[in-house]
């Protein structure tokens, strides 16, 4: 569903401020399910270190994340490809695929092991939504480690609590900070394909 910016959102609300018109624009949030593992930190860390740094990642999770990162390094060169040698573009999208059927294979393993269990959350590209383990104060720095299902796309990012919500589900609001592009555009990517799916189980009889 769309923020919309004519009313404050929820973030803008309680940060106190709005942003730059230049900068105003519509983000969609959807409902999700992903695993997600989060920790408070120095406010400071944001611009010290990256945000996986806070966690005891699985060699599994940095894998996925090496894969994407993969993945956007050689989207323009596949697609160049793919547009002079049609052939030779459709096979090397074909390993691609499998590589991720492989990886995808050996996430869901790994969160079986460790218990990994999906929970429900709000997800936009530039922030999440959902309830906390604990109450977490307004202005507390986190460090969030996602990963997107069905595709196992890992992310480890950096948000700032910017509200709790009292109404059920009584879920608290971060606001990410200091994201990549490439972290925006997987998330933005992730939203879009869950909107479909949810449409197309909408249409099914």
């Amino acid at each position: 569903m769309p923020i919309d910016d004519s009313s404050k959102s929820v973030q803008e609300q309680h940060l106190g401020r709005q942003r730059p018109e230049p900068e105003r624009r519509e983000y969609f949030r959807v409902e999700d399910r992903l695993i997600l593992r989060y920790c408070t930190v120095a406010p400071d860390s944001v611009g010290l270190q990256p945000a996986e740094n806070h966690f005891d990642n699985s060699d599994v999770f940095g894998l996925m994340r090496e894969l994407r990162d993969i993945d956007h390094e050689n989207n323009n060169l596949l697609r160049t490809l793919a547009e002079h040698q049609r052939e030779l573009g459709q096979y090397l999208k074909g390993l691609n695929r499998k590589i991720d059927l492989i990886a995808g294979a050996l996430a869901a393993g790994d969160e079986v092991r460790h218990a990994q269990t999906p929970r429900a959350a709000s997800i936009s590209e530039i922030g999440i939504a959902f309830v906390a383990d604990a109450p977490l104060a307004l202005g507390t720095t986190l460090a969030l480690e996602l990963m997107l299902l069905p595709q196992h796309t890992g992310l480890a990012l950096y948000g700032e609590v910017v509200a709790n919500r009292d109404e059920e589900p009584a879920r608290t609001v971060i606001s990410f900070l200091a994201l990549r592009d490439s972290d925006r555009q997987v998330l933005a990517r992730h939203v879009l394909q869950v909107q479909i799916a949810a449409r197309r189980q909408q249409q099914t009889p």
